[in-house]
């Protein structure tokens, strides 16, 4: 594929915020049989195009959402070009000092985003490793966990549903005449304004609900269950029996991961895998039988795995081992793994 296909002058003069051919950009962005050239030209043009050092105050943190929320929203947006050409250059300069792959995604995405205007959805992801922290169209803050998603209506102010994908915390701008819903593949939950966490993974048996402050309606999606939670209730919706289990709590517990913090307080080791495998993207095993009164209480702030299963195997007595990520076949890398087992 020859790479005059791409007319680079355009390019520039779009990232340096010049009038240009928009169209043209948009064009190319959105072709995905330009892919690998347009690689090759962002490449090659790189450090000729943006040679100015990014201060350590920057950061990439939610640079996409900020971009997809406002194509979605502001319908004068396309309107405001320099702006929108400083954006992307500040993101394509930051990526390339720190890696090149995040510009390109960031470009293509960008781009691509174009194409969903119609169906006027906005999508918030937080991939693996990441967490994200935004405010929707009416005020309502959201933390959104590692391996998540959150999509909403541009007319979010009418009718203010948000699907779920992963975990999110909420802490919900009270309106007494349009209540907040949150759906997942399994269950709703309706408040009016109030503080919450839920986690739905699509890979995890249960669902699990934390409400910290306010009242809050839980319902399967037949509305077959239904229960009002008041402050520090929690909720285990059962996936394979359709049915719900609630108790009182420590439920700061639960949402301590939006403040970078793994906390345990008197959990029992199913539980301690789970939190595990949500925190560090990991699979972990548990061999053998253990007893209801093997508990965990702490606190893990910015610790590694290998230091977290160190303090496990002294005060859970426990042995474990680690099996690092292994290439299959087909080139993709599975996750690392921990094998629990009891100390003898």
């Amino acid at each position: 594929m020859a790479e005059s296909r791409i007319d680079v002058e355009k390019i520039e003069n779009f990232f340096r915020g010049k009038d240009g051919d928009f169209e043209y950009i948009k064009e190319i962005f959105c072709d995905k049989s330009r892919e690998e050239e347009l690689k090759k030209v962002l490449r090659r043009k790189w450090y000729e195009l943006f040679q100015e050092e990014i201060g350590e105050e920057k950061s990439l943190d939610h640079i996409l959402y900020k971009i997809h929320y406002r194509i979605n929203t502001d319908k004068e947006f396309f309107e405001r070009k320099s702006k929108l050409a400083g954006m992307v250059k500040w993101c394509m300069r930051i990526a390339a000092i720190m890696f090149i792959p995040l510009a390109i995604y960031s470009g293509i995405n960008f781009f691509n985003t174009l194409k969903i205007r119609e169906s006027s959805i906005v999508e918030v992801k937080a991939p693996a490793w990441t967490r994200a922290e935004f405010i929707l169209p009416d005020s309502t803050k959201v933390w959104l966990n590692n391996r998540s998603s959150i999509k909403y209506n541009t007319r979010f102010n009418n009718n203010r549903e948000v699907v779920l994908t992963g975990e999110a915390f909420f802490d919900v701008t009270r309106n007494l005449k349009k209540p907040f819903k949150v759906i997942t593949d399994e269950i709703m939950v309706t408040v009016l304004g109030t503080k919450f966490n839920i986690a739905s993974y699509h890979n995890e048996k249960a669902i699990e609900i934390a409400l910290e402050e306010g009242s809050l309606v839980f319902s399967d999606r037949d509305m077959k269950k239904t229960c009002l939670m008041k402050p520090n209730d929690f909720l285990l919706y059962n996936k394979t029996n359709k049915d719900y289990n609630i108790k009182n709590d420590e439920t700061e517990k639960y949402s301590s991961w939006k403040d970078g913090k793994l906390v345990f307080r008197n959990d029992p080791i199913d539980v301690v895998k789970n939190r595990l495998e949500r925190w560090y993207n990991i699979n972990v095993e548990i061999k053998g039988e253990f007893g209801d009164d093997l508990r965990l209480r702490a606190t893990f702030i910015d610790e590694s795995l290998e230091e977290v299963m160190k303090v496990l195997k002294r005060v859970m007595h426990i042995n474990y081992r680690i099996e690092e990520q292994k290439i299959t076949s087909g080139g993709i890398y599975t996750k690392k793994k921990i094998i629990i087992s009891k100390s003898i």
